[in-house]
């Protein structure tokens, strides 16, 4: 396991498997961290349910459904992934801010 850790100090922070979350593949990876620079804040995820039944997409093929999607840091997912990182670290956003509105 190669972690990509962040600097700021932030509770909750999780260690998140690179190809076990959705995020943007067509965004350019973040220049600073191909260039060296460390990586300053964690990404932010959301967090889903998985379904116990599969799900289906256009013209039949099986949709792949994963635990976590990148809410903020997909540029800095796709730079780890080009450094050969298979983690990085991860704060969950959700369903946190749903129990906090509700409140």
């Amino acid at each position: 396991m190669k972690l990509l850790k962040a600097k700021a100090k932030v509770k909750n922070k999780i260690s998140v498997e690179i190809d076990s979350i959705q995020y943007i593949k067509s965004m350019t990876p973040l220049p600073e961290l191909l260039e060296g620079e460390e990586l300053i804040n964690p990404i932010e995820v959301k967090k889903h349910i998985i379904s116990p039944v599969p799900r289906y997409g256009a013209n039949g093929v099986p949709y792949e459904e994963k635990e976590f999607s990148v809410w903020r840091g997909s540029q800095r997912v796709k730079a780890a992934k080009q450094l050969g990182y298979t983690h990085i670290e991860a704060i969950v956003i959700w369903p946190k801010i749903i129990l906090e509105i509700r409140i």
